[in-house]
């Protein structure tokens, strides 16, 4: 199964003969031409097109189609393609939101099924046609020639139909211009800037040490990741000073998360100036259980500088509830 960590997963179970995809050879990005939270009810009836994900203007992905089966977004190309919807109408943007959770996409499609890390030129059968794309680029209809980003699939010298209607502007033209704004993301993603190696922590009577717990209870939701109340009241972060190096680890109980159900979870650095997450460090699982589930989270040999905070964020099933949590850490003088 090739999933997305962190996807409300609502599989379509109408019958439409998939099969499974030769290759991996683009991620082609759309728009709806609608608002709607979710295309699910819409795409889960036969005979109609559907897409591999659908993403809203919050950020939030929604994952219809296993991504090793074929969707039916792209037409003569939905043998190689990893098809992405987007909530919006034609003449808008895609969010900040949008471009972040596309280019995570991207990035994973990178990862786990090889598709080439570089834009598409055309909808043509070899190489110019792999790598980020988008449907524009195998629709007919007066669009732009090139240089221009807004060309279609004549103007690029024919290729693959990727639609049969002509002058069909999907993704819209302030869309496509934003595609290198999800490239380059994509490639923060894959290829981050190094982070300085901090020495080691040592515990010695230099040390400081700051513990923290909650017995508040929180709800786990299903479709964004959410922030762990656990420390200086109702701030969600567990470190509040800059240090140089430290050691971080945070014990979770957690009710209603079933057998079999997994309850995601990863350390993350909140930048007060900028007012966003910057880092988001490696995903943690809690598994269900019987009764309820325990789980520690680590986070070791970590750096911080001024402004920034480390807290704790998690998704998971809905119904699933964090009974309590508590937090260590240790960080040099």
């Amino acid at each position: 199964m090739a999933r997305f960590p962190g996807a409300i997963y609502k599989p379509i179970t109408a019958s439409k003969g998939r099969r499974r995809l030769a290759e991996h050879n683009r991620v082609n990005l759309h728009v709806a031409a609608g608002e709607s939270d979710s295309l699910h009810a819409f795409f889960n009836r036969s005979g109609i097109p559907d897409s591999h994900f659908y993403v809203r203007y919050t950020g939030v992905v929604e994952q219809y189609v296993d991504t090793a089966y074929n969707a039916f977004a792209d037409l003569e190309g939905n043998d190689a393609t990893i098809s992405i919807e987007t909530e919006g109408l034609g003449s808008g943007s895609w969010t900040a939101a949008q471009i972040e959770s596309l280019a995570q996409l991207y990035a994973w499609a990178v990862k786990t099924h090889g598709v080439a890390k570089k834009l598409a030129r055309s909808s043509k059968t070899n190489a110019s046609s792999h790598g980020l794309s988008c449907h524009r680029y195998g629709i007919d209809g007066n669009f732009p020639s090139l240089p221009s980003p807004l060309a279609g699939r004549i103007q690029r010298g024919g290729g693959m139909h990727w639609s049969k209607s002509t002058g069909k502007e999907c993704p819209g033209d302030k869309r496509v211009k934003q595609i290198p704004d999800v490239f380059a993301r994509a490639l923060e993603i894959l290829d981050p800037a190094p982070i300085p190696t901090p020495a080691p922590v040592k515990e010695t009577d230099d040390m400081q040490y700051k513990g923290t717990s909650t017995n508040q209870k929180q709800p786990v939701k299903s479709g964004a990741w959410t922030g762990l109340k656990i420390a200086d009241g109702a701030s969600y972060s567990i470190l509040t000073a800059p240090h140089a190096s430290f050691n971080s680890q945070v014990d979770l109980r957690v009710s209603g998360l079933p057998v079999g159900a997994v309850l995601q979870a990863r350390f993350a650095i909140y930048d007060t100036a900028k007012k966003k997450y910057t880092v988001d460090y490696p995903i943690q699982e809690i598994h269900g259980s019987t009764g309820d589930a325990f789980g520690s989270l680590s986070l070791n040999n970590a750096i911080t500088s001024e402004g920034k905070l480390l807290r704790v964020r998690f998704i998971g099933p809905d119904g699933a509830t964090i009974v309590s949590a508590s937090a260590r850490t240790i960080y040099s003088a």
